[in-house]
């Protein structure tokens, strides 16, 4: 039902990507459909990997169609960013790929080892704080290079 009503709700920052914003609570529609069908409820555990990729896409495909995603995020705090500020929002978006494929791997590793234990510790508390730790980061330095 969670998967249905993400269909409906999608923010507006991403209204260029509409499209894309609805493969993933559709993955996941499929993935519980499938589970229920074979009664392979290890699939589910699989929705990290795709939120993954999926953030990997759109993420991507804003640097190679601007402006980026980080940029956009940007722009409403401050809606005239000088080219270094551009260039800046860049290489956080780079960054955040980066993230997402290691962070999609070590989460498809949790899914093959198949130990549920060390899933969800990873899946359900690691990667937030390592999501926490990037974005926290990010904000150090960005208060740092803006004084």
């Amino acid at each position: 039902m969670i998967f249905i009503l993400r269909l409906f709700t999608q923010p507006g920052i991403f209204s260029q990507l509409r499209w894309f914003a609805k493969i993933v609570p559709c993955l996941g529609l499929f993935l519980v459909s499938a589970s229920l069908l074979f009664t392979k409820y290890q699939l589910l555990l699989y929705y990290p990997v795709i939120v993954n990729i999926a953030f990997l896409i759109i993420f991507s495909y804003s640097l190679q169609y601007p402006p980026t995603i980080i940029e956009r995020f940007a722009r409403i705090q401050n809606p005239d960013l000088s080219e270094k500020a551009i260039q800046y929002t860049n290489n956080v978006t780079r960054c955040w790929c980066l993230f997402f494929i290691v962070n999609g791997c070590i989460a498809l590793i949790t899914c093959l080892v198949g130990n549920i234990e060390l899933w969800t510790l990873y899946n359900g508390g690691i990667s937030y704080l390592l999501i926490a730790l990037l974005m926290g980061g990010e904000w150090l330095i960005r208060k740092k290079y803006q004084h």
